[in-house]
Formats: structure tokens, sequence, C-alpha cells
């Protein structure tokens, strides 16, 4: 079992995302769905929990279907090639962890002496959110944009962004009062 810290002791995982993440079990309950298609490449992402709270990290799922007979490129990649990213538009109180792709698979282009690595079939990658605004801070909308370039054995398509909007509602913890101290 792979133990779980945080650098900071106030970050807490959401309880859906460790059941994924941890047992390998779907969680019943995730955040909303968003799907697009681009050309040769379909996209769905979701939070592994509708709601967040004042420290708690979440994680963004990218599901990616790469059309039979294209793949789309990993890292490490030469120079002047799209490899599959992740980007957000900056939202305050909203920390991006480093992205978690299976490991792409060897590939060489003819007539070409690069070392390529790329995607094909279906690819699922993971991306820590971590809220850090204060409490009361509302309901957010996370901004992604996917980038890829998407190509097959004899051509590469252009270079493609897809843009999804996630919302995630803030659940805030209510303090309650102290328990009255008995008098003897």
């Amino acid at each position: 079992m792979r133990r779980r810290f945080h650098r900071n002791y106030r970050v807490r995982n959401a309880g859906a995302g460790l059941l994924e993440q941890v047992l390998g079990i779907a969680a019943p309950q995730h955040g909303a769905e968003r799907t697009a298609a681009g050309e040769a490449v379909w996209v769905s992402a979701y939070l592994d929990s509708p709601t967040y709270r004042w420290y708690q990290e979440l994680h963004l799922v990218v599901e990616l279907t790469v059309a039979p007979g294209f793949h789309v490129y990993g890292r490490p990649i030469p120079e002047g090639y799209i490899p599959l990213d992740v980007t957000f538009e900056p939202l305050p109180g909203l920390q991006v962890g480093e992205p978690r792709w299976p490991e792409p698979h060897p590939f060489r282009v003819a007539r070409l002496d690069e070392d390529f690595w790329a995607y094909d079939g279906e690819v699922r990658g993971t991306l820590p959110l971590t809220f850090t605004a204060d409490p009361g801070a509302g309901d957010q909308t996370i901004r992604a944009t996917v980038r890829y370039q998407a190509c097959n054995v004899n051509e590469c398509l252009l270079p493609a962004t897809i843009e999804l909007e996630l919302p995630v509602r803030e659940t805030v913890t209510i303090d309650r009062p102290p328990e009255p101290v008995p008098q003897s």
C-alpha cells in the first residue's frame, strides 16, 4: 500500500478520490462530467468530488479516446512537436499539482532519427487540485484546456485544444459551539 503524505498538514484528500486511488473502487458520485470531441480525439473530464472544502485536494480526471490508427505524443518529446498537456485558467485559491499520466509507449517515425513516446487507444490521467481560498469563497468553475497533436503514420493533424468548464460547489464546515462544562 502506498502511503500518502502532503507537504502541508492542512491538505486533505476527498473521500471519493481516496476510494479510487487507493482501492481502485469507482466512487458512487463524482463532479459534473464534460465531454468534447476533436479531430481523432474524444475528451472526457470530471472532478472526483462534486464539492470541495478549504484545503481539500480533489483530482481532475481526464480521459482521452484516440481514434484507431492515430496517436498523441507524450513526454519526453523532441522540440517542435506538441505533447498531451492540460493547463488551467488561473483561479485565486487553486493550486494545481503535477499531472499523473500512464507511461507512454516508444514510437518510431519512419525516416526520422528521433525517439518519440506516444499514447493511443484509451488514456486516463489525473491532476491534483488543492483549494486554498478562505472558507466562504463560494462555488467555483475550473476552466481546463487539453492540448494535443494527433498523428497517424502518414501525417500529423494541426495541434488542437479542447476547453472544458467544470463546476464545483463549496461545502463549508460549520464550527459547533463548545459543549457546556458541567458544573459541580
